[in-house]
This record gives C-alpha cells, sequence and structure tokens, in this order.
C-alpha cells in the first residue's frame, strides 16, 4: 500500500509520537532497565569510530568472555579472542527518527544477545538538524566499517556483521543491506543477516510530517535514502517486526519492505506482536522468549553453527 492511503490522517499514522499514548512512561522504563543492564554488562563504552563526540559506540562482551575483563587494566586491544569460527558481530542501531535517541538507553536489548554467546555493537551518530540524514546513514557505514575492522577487540568474527535496529534504526540497518560494502574494502558477504524492528522505509511521508522541521528531508532526497528502493544486495536472512498496536501505515511499510526483500530472494520471518505499540516493544525485550528475540537469536545460531 502507499503512504499516500493515509493522507488524511498522516502525521498519526506517520508520527509514532503522535500515535502512541505511553511516549513518556515507556522512555522512562526503557531508560531504567537499560542503566541496570548496562552496570551488569562487560564491556566498553563511548569508544570513538568517528571524528565527533557522538560518532562513538559501546561495545557489550559475550558471556564467554567476560571473565577475561574482569580486570580493569587488562590490555583488551591485544587480546586474541577472534577467529574465523567465532560468532557473528550484532551491530545495533536506535531509533529516534534521527533527531533524538541516546545509544545508552538501549542495553536491555543487548542482554539476551550477549546471554546466548554474540557480541553487540551499540552504534551512535549525530543527529538532525546538526547533522543531515545523509550524513548519518554514512556515519552507519563507518561505524560498521569500525566493527568490522576492530572484531578481535569485540571478541567475534569480522567477516560477519548482523544488523538490528528499531524505528529509525531499522532504517539505516535497512540501508546497510543495500550497501556495497566492497567499495569499504570489506567483503561483499559482510552482512549475514538483519532483524528490523517497527522501520520506516519509504522515508516519503516525512516530508509531509512535523517531524521534517528538524529533520530537513529534502524531496530530491527521498529515492537515495529509502530502502523500500534499494532491496538487499544479497538473499539474507531476516526478521522483519512490527507492534500490532501501532498505526496501521506505520505497519504497511514492514510488509511493503518484506515483500521487497522476498523478491529479491531474502528468507523474511515477518512478526507483528500482538499488544505491543512502537515503544512498548523495547521494555518487553528485555525477555529472551519474547517473540522477536526468540527469531532473531534462532537466525544467528545457525549463522554461527553454519561457520563452525
Amino acid at each position: 500500500m502507499s503512504w499516500r492511503d493515509w493522507q488524511g490522517d498522516i502525521e498519526r499514522q506517520f508520527n509514532p509520537r503522535a500515535w502512541a499514548t505511553d511516549v513518556e512512561a515507556q522512555h522512562a522504563l526503557r531508560g531504567k532497565l537499560s542503566a541496570a543492564a548496562r552496570a551488569r554488562l562487560n564491556g566498553e563504552f563511548n569508544v570513538a569510530y568517528g571524528d565527533t563526540p557522538r560518532q562513538a559506540l559501546d561495545i557489550y562482551y559475550a558471556d564467554q568472555y567476560a571473565d577475561k575483563y574482569a580486570d580493569k587494566h587488562a590490555d583488551k586491544h591485544t587480546d586474541k579472542r577472534a577467529n574465523e569460527g567465532g560468532a557473528p558481530i550484532v551491530v545495533y542501531l536506535h531509533g529516534g527518527y534521527w533527531r533524538v535517541g541516546e545509544k545508552e538507553k538501549q542495553a536491555i536489548l543487548a542482554e539476551p544477545l550477549v546471554q546466548a554467546g554474540f557480541p553487540v555493537v551499540m552504534l551512535g551518530t549525530d543527529l538532525c538538524p546538526a547533522a543531515s540524514l545523509d550524513t548519518i546513514v554514512a556515519q552507519v557505514m563507518r561505524g560498521i566499517v569500525w566493527s568490522a575492522q576492530n572484531a578481535q577487540r569485540i571478541g567475534g568474527d569480522g567477516r560477519r556483521i548482523y544488523l538490528y535496529g528499531h524505528s529509525a534504526g531499522a532504517h539505516l540497518a535497512a540501508m546497510g543491506l543495500a550497501e556495497d560494502w566492497t567499495r569499504h574494502g570489506l567483503p561483499a558477504d559482510l552482512i549475514c543477516g538483519a532483524t528490523m524492528v517497527s522501520g520506516i522505509y519509504d522515508v516519503e511521508p516525512v516530508l509531509h510530517i512535523s517531524v521534517n522541521d528538524l529533520i530537513r528531508l529534502t524531496p530530491d532526497r527521498v529515492d537515495a535514502l529509502s530502502p523500500q528502493f534499494h532491496p538487499p544486495r544479497r538473499p539474507l536472512p531476516l526478521v522483519l517486526a512490527a507492534g500490532g498496536e501501532e498505526a496501521p501505515g506505520w505497519v504497511a511499510q514492514t510488509h511493503d519492505y518484506a515483500a521487497l526483500c522476498e523478491r529479491a530472494g531474502c528468507k523474511v520471518e515477518v512478526i507483528i506482536v500482538p499488544h505491543e505499540g512502537h515503544f512498548s516493544t523495547i521494555p518487553m525485550q528485555a525477555d529472551a522468549g519474547h517473540p522477536i528475540n526468540q527469531a532473531m537469536l534462532r537466525h544467528l545460531r545457525t549463522l554461527h553453527k553454519s561457520s563452525t
């Protein structure tokens, strides 16, 4: 379906803050849960990958490596952890419509993954309007390159990056699926799969809603910045999810992008989670048994097994 089918209600359909009624409560819960998770998990925080303060990332080590980092003075950079049979590295991209959001408040999503043996990198980027959406996309690609090149430090297989994103972060993950990684000096098959939750994949509606006051998207950049017009470069296992209580226009973007990916040869698992909204999904994913986690971990375990 076209976004134009919801033109009469476009602000509520394509601005999750205008549709949801629990935004602040869910943000507060996510922050509380993530602060607790961040205190429990082993990792390195605010590692620079670019030349601005927000171009920083957090590394969450997989649990089987945790005992190696008890000594705060250990030389993490030279630890020989990574190998060709190592676990895929999960790179997470947060939401916020490219204009708000903090990687620190997403830590709760890393916990089920690291407990299952998969290291997680959470990327921060500059935000609109200080940075354009084109710039943010470029920064994400730079962060993914950094993750691949520093796999030994992270504790995973730098030849296999698994992308994971929510909302605007799902859009950025989808842009990563369409990227030509050989132009960065990396293997064409660097990306081994992805989980994208509540994403926006055709950005044209942004032109017509209030968030564009800060995003400042222009019509001439819609095609280039819309994954809906740029399918994954390779057939990949994908999880595409949304909440059953999200706006119908927003959820339709998940179905449309899933169809595009299937036409590109991807094996796509679509999950519409009942009774969850755009903002409540993240706190609920603190549970490893959440259906999105179950599907993602099933994919990751299959990918890991296939490399060993």
